[in-house]
């Protein structure tokens, strides 16, 4: 039997407030095995993008692991500082939630956070991170004209 490459055990998650403490998600336990796909499937308000926000380190404040752990390839990383999770985003480890619009941050340009992305996981320049970018925008289909007059590297993510 093979390993399974993400476990997450008992995994709880709480908002404090003001009228005391929400329990958010409690007891949630799965394991992927390499190669495996699970679908999360719920009501809406559930608890499917919060469970997937835990487990790669994204939780907005107030919120938090309150108890279980989450494993990536036998290592745990629910603990993790930010850093190092950070750098083990995207490059290891992801999700794909509901609204991809709203993973582009419309105050940075598209350009900004591919080369930012790129530099966090990649050991390249600045320079380097900018022709990676501009190769990525160009397998998506952007026009060369838009590429060379670098208007898709300075849009905003709801004007590319």
């Amino acid at each position: 039997m093979t390993a399974p490459l993400l476990e997450v055990s008992h995994l709880r998650v709480e908002f404090p407030t003001r009228f005391g403490t929400l329990l958010a998600l409690d007891d949630v336990s799965f394991e992927i095995a390499p190669g495996e796909i699970l679908g999360v499937v719920g009501e809406s308000g559930a608890g499917k993008s919060l469970t997937g926000a835990a487990i790669i380190g994204l939780l907005d404040p107030p919120g938090r692991v309150a108890g279980g752990e989450v494993r990536f390839d036998g290592r745990r990383i629910d603990d993790l500082p930010y850093d190092e999770m950070r750098r083990m985003r995207g490059r290891h480890i992801g999700a794909i939630f509901q609204d991809p619009l709203t993973s582009l941050d419309p105050l940075y340009t598209i350009g900004q956070q591919l080369i930012e992305t790129i530099q966090t996981h990649l050991p390249v320049n600045a320079a380097e991170a900018r022709k990676r970018a501009v190769r990525l925008l160009q397998e998506t289909g952007i026009s060369a004209a838009e590429l060379s007059s670098c208007r898709s590297m300075a849009s905003v993510p709801n004007n590319a």
